[in-house]
């Protein structure tokens, strides 16, 4: 039988033996390490807030249709210009997730009214909240991801710290963590589930206390001794503290699945085998701690359903239960592969590459060895439930990567021994004796190199993350700030009433006049559809504007040569675009605006339809900013411009 290791320690193959024993810690005083745990979490939420104000880019629509538009119209009601798409109309998503973005904008936009704050200072708050709020979250899924590693792999070891610096410096991480997708939430909430779950009902692996204090024993509890794995009734719930953070666990996992019904898998990948273990003949505990299991499975799962069904009750006036009619539309309408199909590889090919850049070597060391150990080891059960979900998910006609995202926290931590004995190798594996008998140093193992390998994956991850948050996509967001900006120049006085006001300019120096009338479109987006942020970032209501469709053929019977030819509006425009603007434009619900908004690429076409038709009207550029060097749709490559309409006489003589 192979010797009891520190799991810490890895063997010359950087396989870790089977741990009996809980892992080693640095042996520092308790409160050092919770003061240290502390810091550390003060450390991430700087960091992540600072993340979010950095981010100025454009990832995915859903990142603000399926979560900032519902919560601003929960907020704010159904008249202040929020973009609802059909999804909801359909009542195919849970309205649980913009409910939280709908309470922060409700209470900051009551705090603010209290204060004589300008109301461009009030839009600006109100644009960068969310990812506010979304970064306390990222910084909380940051944080139990370092501290799920110290449990397994013990309290300031370096293999943990290696899993938190990962974590830290994870492109991926710095990129989509503070967005406002429901897929950040998911992730947080899964990692924190994982790390309060009772994982002696799970595995044979022990884990250790860590140093947040939530897994410490209450001063009136009497810590039970740890026992081996082997022992049969094992009490798991000897304290009220274990069946709090039992609760705690399931609460967050039931939120998680009714926010994304798909993170059923990785909690169908953790509780097989906990409910296989009441069958074995060594029981890793007592029949008691399952019914107290099923207990609180079954209060917790009804909590989390209740809080659902009340808020789906109040956002959609009736009762209704949106997982239920999206698997049930899903499978009448077949909708998803409307939105794109992949290949069924796209989450080894692409998924894993991008969620973890440079650490996709190590992941697949880490992946492989975890493979060997025994499957009552708990990195053996995180690598099925990763297993299982590429898989399971592999299956589907859609595929995006950030459905795989909550699995990026286990990668990590999996991972993090192999990357911990790669750049840190023991001094025995630095040297290697010559014929002589004398040591010399080993080139392949020299810690230069390695440290020259860690300052090369750190600075690719850093460039990576601040050219994908900073560079790539920005102009899409950058144009709805500038028509926020252009509307509070031309419709608001220098207090932001409107002019239109009797009481506008009563404080202004100088009183301001406009050309912009209230009834007029303020801004037309021909763009495909969706391409920018919505009233979330636009903000004010009087800012009138349009954009293009692409609701999908629902109309249509699935399998019929009608919905094959389906082409919505966004695809009818970039069709034939001259037709488009002759026969789409310029009626009820799409008036000829102020401004046009559009990729460079639309230019030609804008001119010379308009000055065709509007003889004596010229087209002329306002703004134009950067998008992206490259981009995997035409249509949305070049850059971001704005025009406008003026009277060709009077732009000669200007």
């Amino acid at each position: 039988m192979s010797p009891i290791t520190n799991p810490e320690k890895p063997d010359k193959m950087g396989v870790a033996k089977v741990e009996h024993l809980p892992p080693k810690d640095n042996g520092l005083h308790r409160l050092v390490n919770e003061q240290a745990a502390k810091d550390a979490w003060m450390m991430l939420l700087i960091f992540r807030c600072i993340n979010a104000l950095a981010v100025r880019t454009f990832f995915q629509p859903d990142e603000y249709f399926q979560s900032l538009e519902p919560a601003w119209q929960m907020a704010f009601g159904p008249q202040s210009g929020a973009w609802i798409t059909w999804e909801w109309h359909h009542q195919l998503r849970s309205s649980l997730h913009p409910a939280l973005f709908a309470i922060v904008y409700f209470v900051a936009d009551k705090a603010m009214s209290f204060i004589p704050l300008f109301p461009q200072f009030r839009a600006m708050i109100l644009a960068l909240l969310p990812n506010l709020v979304q970064a306390y979250f990222a910084a909380v899924g940051d944080y139990y991801t370092w501290q799920l590693a110290e449990r397994m792999y013990g309290t300031g070891s370096k293999v943990s710290s290696a899993a938190f610096w990962m974590t830290v410096f994870s492109p991926w991480q710095w990129f989509c963590s503070t967005r406002t997708f429901s897929n950040c939430l998911e992730t947080t909430m899964t990692i924190s589930a994982l790390y309060f779950w009772p994982w002696a009902m799970s595995t044979d692996s022990i884990l250790g206390k860590g140093s947040d204090v939530s897994q410490q024993p209450e001063e009136d509890e009497q810590q039970v001794e740890v026992q081996p794995a082997s022992t049969t009734n094992q009490v798991v719930f000897g304290s009220a503290g274990s069946v709090k953070n039992l609760r705690i666990s399931l609460l967050l996992a039931g939120i998680a699945c009714i926010l994304r019904p798909t993170n059923l898998l990785i909690w169908f990948s953790i509780l097989m085998p906990t409910l296989t273990g009441l069958f074995t003949s060594t029981k890793r505990a007592s029949i008691s701690d399952y019914t107290i299991l099923l207990r609180e499975g079954i209060l917790c799962g009804s909590t989390a359903l209740l809080l659902s069904v009340a808020s789906d009750r109040i956002y959609f006036g009736e009762w209704t239960f949106p997982p239920y009619q999206l698997l049930n539309f899903n499978i009448s309408q077949d909708i998803a592969v409307f939105y794109g199909r992949n290949d069924w590889h796209y989450y080894l090919s692409q998924g894993l590459p991008l969620l973890l850049t440079t650490y996709v070597p190590f992941t697949l060391v880490a992946l492989y060895q975890a493979s060997l150990l025994p499957s009552s080891n708990i990195r053996y059960l995180f690598t099925t439930t990763i297993f299982l979900t590429l898989g399971s998910l592999s299956l589907i006609s859609h595929k995006e990567v950030r459905f795989i995202y909550p699995l990026l926290p286990l990668l990590h931590i999996i991972t993090a021994p192999v990357i911990s004995a790669f750049l840190q190798p023991e001094a025995a594996d630095t040297t290697s004796k010559s014929k002589s008998g004398s040591k010399k140093a080993t080139d392949v193992s020299s810690p230069p190199i390695r440290r020259k390998s860690l300052y090369a994956i750190l600075l690719l991850n850093t460039l990576i993350a601040g050219y994908t948050t900073a560079y790539h996509q920005s102009g899409v967001l950058s144009v709805t700030k500038f028509l926020r900006q252009e509307y509070e120049a031309l419709a608001l006085d220098g207090r932001g009433r409107l002019l239109s006001d009797p009481d506008a300019g009563m404080n202004d120096l100088i009183k301001k006049t406009t050309t912009y009338t209230e009834d007029e479109t303020f801004a037309g987006f021909l763009m495909p559809c969706h391409s920018t942020p919505w009233r979330s970032s636009l903000i004010y209501p009087g800012l009138k504007a349009w954009a293009l469709g692409c609701e999908p053929p629902i109309h249509l019977a699935p399998h019929t040569p009608e919905r094959e030819n389906y082409r919505d509006e966004a695809d009818r425009f970039y069709d034939n675009p001259l037709k488009f603007l002759k026969e789409e434009l310029n009626t009820k619900d799409r008036p000829w605006p102020r401004y046009i908004v559009g990729f460079e690429g639309i230019e030609r076409d804008l001119r010379t339809f308009y000055e065709g038709e509007m003889k004596g009207f010229e087209v002329r550029e306002r703004w134009r900013t950067r998008n992206s060097h490259w981009h995997d749709d035409h249509r949305r490559t070049g850059d971001v411009v704005v025009w406008e309409f003026v009277d060709g006489s009077l732009a000669q003589e200007n």
